[in-house]
């Protein structure tokens, strides 16, 4: 209760309100004032709601919808319960909520909540005894692992196949009926007892010989199965006005079947140099999963985590845990210094109260190219250097030891805000919705970081009076 009477306080003193609006008129001009009334009403609802979903960590829209509707307290903060009762909280409401807003412009809220906590607008921002200190940046980068089983040549030819067959199978039952030897749920039977025949075949004598001969039968089914689809799909084009399904639902079909059918031959290809041939395929060539085209093989290299599959997650943390930079990357994502010296540019352009002096971060960002940048820059370099002997000669250095000792707590920050904020980010799908879910979750974080730091200050100040 206290911390949402606070973040309710922080939304309009902070001027985050007043932006959410602001970018939601944008290309409204000539709309009549009724429409600009309820579209600002609406980002107001899209901004708060979307801000407690982050902060209550609630894993559907479903889920939240009864949360959000049993609450007198929730829908109050959201502003979505009026005298004639609570609105907005259908589950497609709360995801069109979840996406009023683009990239570009939670950036632009983001930049705003930080050059606030900074300072620019008043010696005591939301209530902190001081403005955060945003001279020194910490940086570090982590995998944001992706909601996918964990990539297996033979089941991406499943994963295809049973979506193909789930598109038909909503065709059918419309009435467009193209000839097939048997229902859609036989081949998905068909399917699945090859995957497990494959499964079992490693634990035999001459398995390499025994899976090979699986993955020929499962490559035949695979491409009968497309056939199938295909036909189906041109059917589903030609009667679409025989159907019940709407205009945005035969698109919808006809869209999966297209990416399948697309992706067909190319996990074919894959499964086949792989397991036949017995030949690598580069990382950057690999598809891991046939639902989520852009992430990537990251080789970390540590215990327990050798290699993870997802996206590169790029943070920067001021001194007292605030994330004031952040980027999520798609697949061949740059170099650690390349990240490095794109923040450094965001966070040139972002105008902050304090002028960057150092940049803290571990050894994997150290190179050549960083220290010339920095220096370019006007920035000291804190980076922990990858040659030993000048390691060494950098830890008699008493203001390099206190940062490079303070740059650990960055790795808690990273799984603070990864595991324990119950944003669950990884869980949405795409990377357009993943980049909009690492953006909500970053001001989540740093809004409820201003909540703590002011009960912190506050439990602090009786101490200090009896002092």
């Amino acid at each position: 209760m206290e911390d949402l009477t606070k973040l309710d306080q922080d939304l309009r003193s902070s001027g985050l309100e007043a932006l959410a609006m602001s970018l939601a008129l944008e290309g409204m001009d000539d709309a009549p004032f009724a429409q600009q009334n309820k579209r600002c009403e609406f980002a107001i609802y899209s901004l708060r709601a979307e801000l407690l979903r982050h902060m209550l960590g609630t894993p559907s829209f479903a889920a939240y919808s009864v949360t959000l509707s049993t609450s007198d307290l929730f829908s109050d903060f959201c502003r979505c319960r009026q005298i004639d009762g609570i609105r907005w909280t259908s589950k497609s409401t709360l995801h069109r909520a979840s996406t009023f807003f683009d990239e570009a412009q939670l950036r632009k809220l983001n930049n705003l909540l930080v050059r606030t906590l900074g300072g620019a607008h008043g010696a005591r921002p939301l209530g902190l005894a001081r403005p955060e200190d945003l001279s020194v940046c910490l940086i570090d980068s982590t995998c944001l692992k992706a909601d996918i089983h964990f990539p297996v040549d033979w089941v991406l030819l499943r994963d295809v196949s049973i979506t193909l067959l789930k598109a038909v199978i909503l065709i059918r039952k419309e009435g467009l009926l193209h000839r097939m030897p048997d229902e859609p749920e036989q081949f998905i039977r068909e399917m699945n007892k090859l995957s497990i025949e494959m499964t079992h075949a490693r634990r035999r004598q001459g398995a390499p010989r025994e899976r090979k001969k699986i993955l020929r039968k499962m490559k035949r089914l695979l491409k009968r199965i497309g056939e199938h689809a295909r036909r189906h799909r041109d059917l589903l084009d030609a009667k679409f006005g025989q159907t019940q399904l709407s205009q945005a639902q035969a698109a919808r079909i006809t869209a999966r079947i297209d990416e399948k059918l697309e992706l067909l031959p190319k996990v074919i290809e894959q499964a086949h140099e792989r397991i036949i041939g017995e030949r690598q395929v580069k990382n950057k060539e690999k598809i891991l999963s046939a639902h989520e085209p852009d992430i990537d093989v990251i080789v970390r290299g540590k215990a327990g985590a050798q290699v993870e599959f997802g996206n590169e997650l790029f943070l920067a943390v001021s001194p007292g845990g605030l994330i004031f930079d952040y980027k999520l990357y798609g697949r061949a994502a740059p170099g650690e210094g390349l990240k490095m010296q794109q923040s450094i540019e965001r966070l040139e352009e972002l105008n902050l109260p304090d002028a960057l002096e150092y940049v803290v971060a571990d050894r994997g960002f150290d190179s050549k190219g960083s220290e010339d940048f920095l220096t370019g820059h006007g920035i000291e370099s804190m980076i922990c250097p990858k040659d030993p002997q000048r390691l060494q000669e950098r830890l008699k250095e008493e203001k390099f030891r206190k940062f490079q000792t303070r740059r650990g707590g960055t790795e808690a920050r990273i799984g603070i805000f990864k595991n324990h904020t119950r944003s669950r980010v990884w869980r949405a799908k795409g990377l357009a919705h993943r980049q909009l879910a690492v953006g909500w979750s970053v001001l989540a974080h740093n809004l409820e970081w201003v909540a703590r730091r002011v009960r912190e200050q506050r439990a602090k100040a009786p101490l200090a009076e009896s002092a």
